[in-house]
């Protein structure tokens, strides 16, 4: 009996210890419940609501901030009403607002706004509710790189495939979704690929009609995608579609080349143009060799000798093959006693 009332007496001291080491719990509630998750977007918004009892009337709300291992710091009180700053100057200088009665926003995130925000909600007559919530600040996710090839199309099937991949910094998730409530019918063979990225499918023309939807996702933001399966079933071939930001990319390429290969071939036909007209104003310069010389004779000045007769047809020997130049026995006799007195001399 001695034994069964010290056992007794060693459980009810075991059962005190676990009540006394419940009894902050017991007596403030949630003060050591988990932070609840919050994720932001960066440059976006996010807004704090504090969680309170029902038909409970706020008396004030303290709104504290603690990055990491770093001092925690009052960033905001809310009290009857009244939305006041304890420092303007803080690292949130003027992105702080009130929501509503209970509720803190925080605009333009920045990367370093990440960390545990507390909220001290003191209630009437006087009880006090503390909460808080552990904020992720994460980046936008950017529009996904698409593609659709159509790999084989028959009266009785359509095999093709579609993928979806996310771009930009960050790690995100990739999932499909069909796009009417989910239900895939019987003709409907799909392949998923290890990274999740790539979706081979076999259709039927009765499951043709449908669409998938690609949803690029990280905790704070998602990006949507939906291909229509009808349109690429029916590209009659074509070896790929691409999206927007593809087909812009293409057209701008195809235009470039366009405008490069008709101003090569009017150059071309502007060099070819200009060979004959080279040609021609050379020509002139090679064929009229004595235009110089009849220049100079003509001018001449003053005229020497009987030049001044070279105009006319009978002082001109070389114009007057006919006549002879006229010598009589006057002009001998004359010569002969002149060159005789030269040797004599």
């Amino acid at each position: 009996m001695e034994g069964g009332s010290s056992g007794s007496k060693r459980r009810l001291r075991l059962l005190l210890a676990a009540l006394l080491s419940l009894w902050p719990e017991l007596l403030f509630g949630r003060a050591r419940a988990q932070p609840r998750q919050v994720n932001g977007v960066l440059g976006g918004s996010v807004v704090l609501s504090a969680a309170l009892p029902p038909n409970a009337t706020v008396r004030e709300i303290e709104w504290s901030f603690s990055a990491g291992a770093g001092a925690t710091i009052q960033i905001a009180e809310l009290s009857r009403g009244r939305f006041e700053r304890p420092d303007p100057g803080d690292r949130f200088r003027q992105r702080l607002e009130m929501f509503n009665a209970t509720s803190l926003r925080i605009s333009a995130l920045e990367p370093g706004d990440g960390g545990l925000y507390g909220a001290r909600v003191k209630l009437l007559p006087a009880v006090v509710h503390d909460q808080s919530f552990n904020l992720s600040v994460f980046e936008a996710v950017p529009s996904p790189r698409t593609r659709s090839q159509l790999l084989a199309s028959t009266a009785e099937w359509c095999n093709l495939t579609l993928q979806c991949q996310g771009s930009g910094k960050g790690a995100v998730n990739v999932t499909w979704r069909k796009g009417d409530a989910g239900r895939r019918p019987r003709s409907d063979h799909q392949q998923l690929s290890a990274d999740g990225t790539t979706l081979r499918l076999a259709l039927q023309p009765g499951a043709a009609n449908a669409s998938y939807a690609c949803t690029v996702s990280n905790p704070a933001d998602q990006k949507v995608v939906v291909f229509d399966l009808q349109t690429i079933c029916r590209g009659g071939g074509a070896p790929a579609s691409f999206s927007t930001s593809g087909y812009v990319v293409l057209t701008l390429i195809l235009l470039a080349v366009s405008l490069g290969g008709a101003f090569w071939c009017w150059r071309l036909n502007s060099e070819k143009a200009a060979e004959p007209a080279a040609a021609a104003a050379a020509a002139p310069a090679e064929e009229s060799p004595s235009d110089p010389q009849y220049a100079e004779i003509v001018r001449r000045s003053p005229p020497e000798g009987n030049d001044q007769g070279l105009g006319h047809p009978e002082n001109n020997p070389e114009q007057s093959p006919h006549k002879a130049p006229v010598t009589t026995i006057y002009d001998q006799v004359r010569r002969t006693p002149e060159n005789a007195a030269e040797e004599v001399t």
